[in-house]
């Protein structure tokens, strides 16, 4: 496993409104990833050779899974948890 800083299992969620729950059903599948070791597991199985995007194989392939477990049907649904709030996607929206 890899160390980190941040460590989903002591990872607190609070609200100060009832009916605010956003992102909280994410928490419980990356923590057990984590455990599990899946971004490890798609770093050490998968290998794209020189493809376009063959870097940081185990951190997409997480955005792809975490992606799914929200709802996301499509790429562009992948894209936009990647781009997050910045400018851009702001724009795009």
């Amino acid at each position: 496993m890899r160390e980190s800083s941040h460590i989903l299992d002591r990872i607190q969620v609070d609200f100060d409104d009832d009916h605010a729950v956003a992102n909280a059903g994410l928490i419980q599948p990356a923590t057990l990833a984590e455990h599990l070791g899946l971004r490890e597991m798609f770093d050490a199985y998968v290998e794209l050779g020189s493809a376009p995007g063959h870097a940081n194989v185990g951190l997409k392939a997480m955005t792809l899974v975490q992606s799914l477990l929200a709802g996301g049907d499509c790429i562009d649904d992948a894209n936009a948890m990647r781009c997050a709030s910045t400018a851009r996607c702001s724009a795009m929206a």
